[in-house]
């Protein structure tokens, strides 16, 4: 089975999945890149309180993941072109970004943080990384995103933090306009239902099925994107939730 679940990283609250013995790779030739990862992830942890805020843009909780990427291990952003030359003459010329990427003495590693993208940077994300593995730009490809459980705890995050301040007024919450209507009218037919009609209209507006998470990645995974760069996917669990 070329696409299996890893205990790569032996921590609590991540599920991982390997492509075309990435982890092995990643143990063989990149132990120290393992380590790196290993004490990024174990000091990793997301607020309650910064699932349920609002704001455009990245969020707080990728921010601070890139900083620790970049700031305190030297996991940075790198731009690289490539030229096609056919019988001494350039025919064309590409470029791809990487968010986070950083070299090694046996090679290079890529490295994307997709927490809450729309879901088709996956496969931007796994395109750049096949035609920069076949450049011989990288040696393997990792994605972190949001994990199959913790996917389903955010409806719940949601709930519990209404719960905790009901009563309230849907007037007083920071909605959108096409929010409020959506609730309101669905508590003409609920009317007693308030908590859940209000925790799933946000939970579905900013963490909905066609976000990036980990369903949606391994959906193209089985598809064969990204083939046949050896790939790390990494999915933060909802053990890394403090403040419950």
């Amino acid at each position: 089975m070329w696409f299996e679940e890893s205990d790569l990283f032996d921590l609590e609250g991540y599920e991982v999945w390997t492509t075309r013995h990435a982890g092995s790779i990643l143990k063989r030739d990149f132990s120290s890149a393992r380590e790196e990862l290993k004490e990024i992830l174990g000091h990793f942890s997301i607020s309650e309180q910064e699932i349920i805020d609002p704001g455009g843009g990245e969020t707080s909780i990728t921010q601070r993941l890139r900083r620790t990427l970049s700031d305190g291990f030297g996991w940075t952003k790198k731009n690289i072109r490539s030229k096609h030359i056919i019988e001494d003459k350039e025919q064309f010329s590409e470029s791809h970004e990487i968010d986070h990427y950083k070299e090694f003495e046996k090679g290079a590693i890529g490295l994307e943080i997709e927490w809450n993208n729309k879901d088709p940077f996956f496969d931007r994300d796994l395109g750049s990384f096949r035609s920069l593995h076949n450049l011989n730009a990288i040696s393997l490809g990792i994605i972190i995103t949001r994990g199959s459980s913790l996917q389903t705890e955010l409806y719940e995050v949601f709930k519990r933090y209404f719960t905790n301040i009901f009563p309230f007024e849907i007037e007083g919450l920071k909605l959108t306009t096409r929010q409020k209507r959506e609730i309101l009218k669905r508590l003409e037919r609920s009317p007693d239902d308030l908590i859940e009609i209000t925790a799933k209209q946000l939970y579905s507006d900013k963490y909905g099925e066609a976000t990036t998470h980990m369903r949606k990645l391994e959906d193209r995974i089985q598809r064969g994107l990204g083939n046949p760069c050896p790939l790390i996917l990494i999915g933060i669990g909802k053990e890394r939730l403090v403040g419950q």
